[in-house]
């Protein structure tokens, strides 16, 4: 792609989204995107994939739509482009009749960069014929891997999609999922019809997640144990049925943890209200149904707790993949018992399709596997995804930050496999553990099993212990556990060649480590003033609640971080910080820069001198304007030439709003052109009256000031002609 498209995807990438540099695969997904190849793109959630069809979105001209099954996140997507100066909007259920008209007439009228639809839109006939005579750049399809039928979560609205290379047919589609088989793959783009699409299949590994697996005993305190552990931080905890989610959550507030339920029992509007609150930091933990998708975008979710096995790692891995969005460190615990795997079995067994029975087993045993295999959790994720991860030592799972043993478990497992034979093999595991610790329950005293030889024969062992033998014992085939809905344990011809002391019995165990291992190879510590921090985040939870979105919309608790570690004291120097654009700058950046220097104030014992510089080194106080690159001059030379700015934006395919930025940096530089064809003379002089007052540092006390007498695109060309004059 010529040098004209490079510079406007970087300027792009770090004006509007705050952006230095793009992730792995993004900037060769946008370029083909921007050169009119379709596209197949699977990423790990949180690897950046909204930015791929974000920002060429600013650079084509035309709306992109973005069709995405999860209406519940459509709102918080919007917001958050429109904080970054996209124009964005969604169209789906929720809207009134209205509503609906509006966005319709925006649609038509070319006004949106982004519009968010939901798939059943799609087969509309109404909209099929909107779609014919509105302007539209690419579309979007999010969650792709919900056309097939061979995917994890399959949905049957989706398969309206199918007819837009039919109805659009020179209009570029980019599919893009998080997780993907090869089938699933070959399945979504046949069925969306892509033409040889340009084909990314990233890395599924997340270095920042941390897995480890726990045998389940007493769940809610587990649970609560884990949660205690991250004190104060977001987190999500998913339970199987929507009884356990209720209990949980009830447990969690009892600990005085602010908690709320989300399952589909609950009321839409009740569902909608405590998402809203985890996404706004109302409440620290949200508690889901595993069954049930939940749109979170929520960037800062420091831990992911399974109170129950999943189906399958399809969607182990997309649940989990909703912590660390923000590339932080994050935590996903397991916790696993064999029954769980009878619980789903039932499940499975009632899907009437006999070929989706076959794959429901065959998906819940590679869970199960993941679950009991001691090897590392990474590599067995990824391995699923038909992906190699060579280095022996991950660091960032529970077996390879614990080490592994082969533990002699002859006599231990002689003791179970009694107490079955002892008891006619009519109980479940449960009660045989029970019984080898010397438990002394209702139940254990009616059957008289306290007179039985094996009644506390176990007791130097904790239950987990136990617990991990029998399963062990059941994956080994030397227990069966027979029946559905309260399975008993049976003893195989393997298990009495144990019994009798023919064979010899061991397992693997994870090594016990005093209190909490740091992790091999821990990332770099980035300090921060966590006073200042705090502030911030007062500051920033405010603005959230008087625009009514969520707080990382506002700002990532990245964002925030590096303002504690950097302390920009000037616009140059705040628009080095990630995630700040000039959108944000101008939105925000005059409020967060007078706490910063006010917190400066406050603690003279922090030197400017001496405090680290940002590894893109801010532009020195000197630097007024950046230098008009070959892009920029050609719109200069448009302009001078006497096309309008919607003229110039059509002929170079471009945004207005991108056009309006190169006249800017054009007029900065002391270029001359007729400014009445971009600014009218009585909004010259306003202009002139408002930058007296507010200054050149941010565009929206101005334009704000004026009441919508002018526009952005106006308000810059004239700050550009007239930091054109003080350069003279």
């Amino acid at each position: 792609m010529n040098s004209i498209v490079n510079e406007g995807l970087a300027t792009t990438l770090k004006d509007v989204f705050g952006f230095s540099s793009f992730r792995a695969n993004q900037e060769d997904i946008v370029r083909a995107i921007m050169a009119g190849d379709d596209v197949f793109a699977v990423m790990p959630t949180g690897g950046g994939k909204s930015l791929c069809y974000q920002l060429p979105s600013l650079l084509v001209e035309g709306t992109c739509l973005v069709i995405s099954p999860l209406i519940s996140l459509m709102k918080d997507q919007v917001d958050h482009a429109t904080r970054v100066g996209i124009n964005a909007g969604y169209l789906n259920s929720s809207l009134a009749a209205p509503e609906r008209r509006e966005v319709e007439r925006r649609f038509r009228e070319g006004w949106y960069d982004l519009l968010y639809l939901a798939p059943e839109r799609l087969a509309t006939d109404s909209f099929l014929a909107l779609l014919k005579t509105a302007p539209i750049s690419f579309v979007a399809v999010d969650e792709a891997h919900c056309l097939s039928e061979w995917g994890h979560d399959f949905r049957p609205d989706y398969l309206s999609l199918s007819v837009l290379k039919d109805i659009l047919p020179k209009v570029t589609i980019a599919a893009f999922t998080a997780t993907a088989t090869r089938q699933v793959a070959d399945d979504v783009i046949s069925r969306l019809k892509l033409q040889n699409p340009f084909q990314v299949r990233a890395s599924f590994d997340r270095p920042n997640l941390i897995y480890k697996v726990l045998p389940k005993d007493n769940v809610l305190g587990q649970i609560g144990r884990e949660v205690t552990r991250h004190q104060g931080q977001a987190g999500i905890v998913y339970r199987l049925s929507r009884q356990d989610v209720e209990k949980t959550a009830l447990s969690l507030r009892d600990m005085g943890v602010k908690a709320l339920p989300y399952h589909a029992g609950l009321s839409s509007e009740e569902r909608h209200a405590n998402q809203e609150a985890f996404n706004r930091d109302e409440i620290q933990v949200i508690v889901a149904t595993v069954a049930f998708g939940m749109g979170i975008d929520k960037s800062n979710v420091r831990y992911v707790i399974h109170g129950d096995l999943p189906k399958n790692i399809d969607g182990y891995y997309q649940e989990t993949g909703r912590g660390g969005r923000d590339g932080e460190e994050a935590h996903c615990l397991l916790l696993y018992s064999r029954s769980d795997m009878v619980r789903l079995g039932n499940f499975i067994n009632q899907l009437e399709d006999r070929r989706e029975q076959t794959a429901g087993w065959q998906k819940l045993g590679q869970m199960a596997d993941f679950a009991e295999k001691h090897s590392c959790r990474r590599r067995q994720l990824l391995g699923y995804f038909e992906e190699k991860y060579i280095p022996e030592n991950c660091g960032a799972c529970d077996v390879c930050l614990q080490g592994v043993k082969e533990v002699d478990a002859s006599t231990e497992a002689q003791m179970v496999l009694s107490a079955i034979y002892r008891t006619g093999g009519r109980f479940g595991a449960g009660h045989i553990i029970d019984i080898v610790v010397g438990a002394k329950t209702k139940r254990i005293k009616d059957l008289g099993h306290t007179n039985l030889k094996t009644h506390g024969v176990g007791k130097h062992h904790p239950k987990p212990y136990w617990r991990r033998l029998v399963d062990a014992l059941v994956v080994s085939g030397s227990l069966k556990a027979v029946g559905d809905k309260f399975p008993v344990l049976e003893m195989t011809a393997q298990g009495e060649e144990i019994l009798y002391g023919r064979k010899s019995f061991a397992f693997s165990q994870l090594i016990e480590l005093p209190g909490e291992k740091a992790r091999v190879a821990p990332k770099e510590d980035k300090e921060h003033d966590q006073d200042l921090f705090a502030v911030l985040q007062g500051i920033r939870r405010t603005l959230a609640d008087q625009e009514k979105v969520p707080p990382y919309v506002v700002f990532s608790d990245r964002s925030l971080r590096e303002m504690c570690q950097y302390f920009p004291d000037t616009p140059a120097e705040m628009t080095t910080i990630h995630g700040v654009g000039m959108a944000k700058l101008e939105r925000y950046g005059t409020l967060f820069l007078g706490e910063i220097a006010k917190w400066l104030a406050d603690h003279p014992e922090i030197c400017k001198e001496a405090r680290p510089t940002p590894s893109s080194s801010p532009p020195t106080k000197t630097t007024k304007v950046k230098s008009p690159g070959k892009t920029m001059l050609e719109s200069g030379a448009l302009a001078q030439a006497g096309f309008s700015l919607g003229q110039i934006a059509q002929q170079r395919g471009l945004k207005e709003i991108t056009v309006a930025g190169h006249l800017e940096t054009f007029l900065e530089h002391g270029n001359d052109l007729d400014l009445g064809l971009f600014v009218s003379p009585d909004k010259q002089e306003l202009l002139r009256q408002a930058y007296v007052t507010h200054g050149f540092n941010y565009l929206n006390p101005v334009v704000e000031g004026l009441k919508g007498q002018v526009s952005y695109d106006e308000a810059r060309i004239m700050r550009g002609f007239l930091r054109g004059q003080d350069t003279d």
